[in-house]
């Protein structure tokens, strides 16, 4: 009975290298802070739709309950951003770097503060709703620097409340990305080489793990993806680390990178409260809040790309560990995940006229390694023996949500469109699918995957097919909805929606609401089998892929 009532199908092919019990500890702990904050951000969302169908909250005026939606909507958009889709980044980036680098992290109490940190970010932005403050989850500037009347808005101390919040979320994404990068950079890391050998005539390619103190430049160019460009003779004789590795250290990269423009933006909103008439230049304050908010849109991505690398090839019984075509988009992930920042100010006429040929370049530029990494991910899927379990079809749901997503962030990051698309609802549209149904549904896919090498158990078949379906039919359903109406016209930040849309707001009510029951159903899932005794047959298959935890040799065989 147990057989058939578990997730995954098949165990993961996961190295036998087994974390730390203080790092599963942790790991856990992300995600179930995560999956708490995503039901409270959820909850912010259903107000939201259940407050445009002119359903009266609480008994408030028309003037109260508009600004309680647009604090319900900064709350919803910065606690899903942050405690919830950037939570699963560290939380795999943790688990991956540790697991396929075979080496435990440089500095777990740096790691446990990153948490606790985002998690007191995230309560005082939830804090900062209770008061009111509503400019929006993206800072909308100047709103976010200039408090109005407190009896119908916010005052300083809202806004003091939001912007001490996120500089808490700039300390933790800080420290997030100095434990990565130290670990991958400082001592021996997991490699493979492909070794040559003939065997009756025919030529085979043997994968083999060993430690090694790479020297720097070869640990570089490895860990950026530059290995996978090198002539074929030059890269089957180069150590390669894993794919996931490579994922967790350029998110690392690209935010380290980005996270100065949240601290210029803070200071300025810091020092406009203070003295306002000293704080005038909002271009470069929003400047520099988007050349940090751009790549945290893709830092719950990327690492989650490593995970479909990983395991989609080896669902798909494929043996592809070191394929040239898995390394290089990560090159051009870097450079343009910090560059596309640009195309959310070319609409700027102020801004110098080189960052806006920059914007549009950049914004081209990125869909690059994203058809690269989709092209790539369907070949394996394509004529293979993929097996169908739970893990492999949030892979590829999340697939079509970040391609559909994607390449519509690619229209309306070209100027023309720009123009008519910008502040309709094709924004949150995009926004849903590149992020709710891309990054959060490859986080949902490796829940499961990983979930059994963290406890030794696994989760309910049944709980966790309904989650699927649910969360599938929910999510695409509202996130499709919003394009319709937006490509109709319908202005996006708007409490009150025109009549002429009012026939969508039951129907986006509906959806939000299958998908909130969906991840209702999901947490409970998730605790009860936390909190169960793993069975013996449960602990026999842990044993069975922890033979030998320090072992190296062939790739295939851990």
């Amino acid at each position: 009975m147990l057989r058939e009532e578990r997730y995954p199908k098949e165990p993961p092919a996961l190295p036998q290298y087994d974390i730390s019990p203080e790092l599963k500890k942790l790991v856990l702990m992300f995600m179930g802070a995560a999956l708490i904050n995503f039901l409270i951000a959820g909850g912010l969302a259903m107000g939201m739709r259940i407050m445009q169908e002119d359903v009266p909250v609480l008994g408030v005026n028309t003037t109260e309950q508009n600004v309680l939606w647009y604090a319900f909507l900064t709350a919803h958009g910065q606690t899903m951003m942050f405690g919830v889709l950037s939570m699963n980044t560290m939380w795999f980036s943790y688990y991956a770097t540790s697991k396929w680098g075979r080496k435990p992290l440089s500095g777990i109490t740096v790691a446990k503060a990153s948490f606790w940190i985002m998690e007191a970010a995230i309560i005082l932005i939830l804090l900062s709703t209770l008061f009111g403050f509503g400019a929006g989850w993206y800072n909308l500037m100047p709103l976010t620097f200039l408090p109005g009347q407190p009896d119908v808005t916010w005052g300083t101390g809202a806004a003091a409340t939001f912007l001490t919040a996120d500089v808490l979320v700039g300390v933790s994404l800080t420290l997030f990305c100095i434990v990565i990068i130290t670990t991958v950079l400082r001592g021996k890391i997991a490699v493979g080489t492909q070794r040559r050998q003939n065997a009756d005539a025919d030529e085979v390619h043997e994968h083999v793990i060993h430690l090694e103190n790479l020297p720097a430049s070869v640990r570089w160019a490895s860990l950026l993806g530059i290995t996978g460009w090198f002539p074929r003779k030059w890269r089957l004789a180069t150590p390669h680390v894993s794919i996931l590795v490579v994922a967790a250290f350029v998110t690392a990269m690209v935010q380290i990178v980005g996270n100065p423009g949240l601290f210029v933006q803070l200071a300025h909103g810091f020092q406009s409260i203070q003295d306002p008439t000293t704080a005038s230049n909002w271009l470069l304050t929003k400047d520099a809040w988007w050349f940090f908010a751009h790549p945290i849109v893709y830092f719950p991505l990327l690492i989650f790309l490593g995970g479909l690398y990983f395991f989609v090839p080896r669902y798909g019984k494929e043996n592809s560990p070191y394929n040239k075509w898995v390394y290089r988009p990560w090159p051009f992930y870097f450079a343009f995940s910090v560059l596309v920042f640009s195309h959310h100010v070319f609409m700027d006429i102020p801004n110098p006229v080189w960052l806006q040929m920059l914007s549009q370049t950049a914004t081209l530029g990125i869909v690059w390694p994203s058809g690269l990494t989709i092209i790539t991910i369907l070949t394996f899927v394509w004529r293979s023996k993929i097996s169908w379990n739970i893990t492999s079809r949030f892979f590829m749901a999340g697939l079509a949500g970040w391609a559909f997503g994607g390449f519509q962030g690619a229209q309306t990051g070209m100027w023309g469109t720009d123009m008519y698309l910008h502040n309709t609802m094709s924004i949150p549209g995009h926004i849903h699918m590149i992020l709710l149904l891309g990054p959060l549904l490859f986080a949902f896919g490796v829940f499961y995957a990983i979930f059994p090498d963290l406890t030794k158990k696994h989760m309910s078949k049944t709980l966790g097919e309904i989650h699927f379906w649910m969360t599938i039919f929910g999510g695409f359903g509202f996130a499709l909805l919003f394009n319709i109406i937006g490509t109709e016209g319908a202005i996006r930040r708007e409490a009150v929606m025109p009549d002429a849309w009012g026939w969508a707001m039951p129907w986006l009510l509906f959806f939000a609401l299958i998908v909130g029951i969906a991840q209702f159903l999901f947490v409970y899932n998730f605790a009860r089998a936390a909190k169960r005794k793993p069975t013996a047959e449960e602990i026999a298959e842990y044993n069975s892929l922890h033979r030998d935890p320090q072992s190296m040799g062939t790739a295939e065989a851990a």
